[in-house]
């Protein structure tokens, strides 16, 4: 890069006198939101750097935090054929309803990739794949 009178542009010569970053650091199980900023904060205090942190939000992204002991819950990942629960790094409104009290789970058939796009779709085999789960798991209920 030049100058206009044609000299060489050197790095430290331009600082831009700001710089906006958008992060979008989603809540984990056993986080809240003032942990996850003190965390940032102590981030940038240890790099020697300013900032002013905010949330765009208009909620709180609440991690989904379902106890996995739960007899359905647990009964859940074999009709699944897991191991075990996994998690998710996407947030949905089931994490609102354990927070109210409600034991929830989140599963479905597709890609979460193609999940409210413009051209949403999902294959017929992954619709019956997941009408099987359903299925396995309520035969499998008392």
């Amino acid at each position: 890069m030049k100058y206009p009178d044609g000299s060489l542009v050197k790095l430290g010569d331009i600082a831009p006198d700001r710089c906006v970053i958008e992060i979008d650091r989603r809540t984990l199980p056993g986080e809240s939101e003032a942990s996850v900023r003190r965390e940032i904060t102590a981030l940038l205090r240890a790099n020697k750097l300013s900032a002013t942190i905010f949330s765009s939000k208009g909620a709180p992204a609440l991690p989904l935090e379902t106890d996995a002991k739960l007899p359905l819950v647990r009964q859940f990942p074999g009709a699944a054929k897991q191991a075990r629960p996994m998690g998710v790094d996407y947030f949905c409104d089931a994490a609102v309803m354990a927070a109210g009290g409600i034991p929830s789970v989140v599963f479905g058939p597709g890609d979460i990739a193609q999940a409210h796009t413009a051209d949403e779709w999902i294959s017929l085999a992954e619709l019956e794949h997941g009408k099987d789960l359903l299925v396995r798991f309520f035969t499998l209920l008392p």
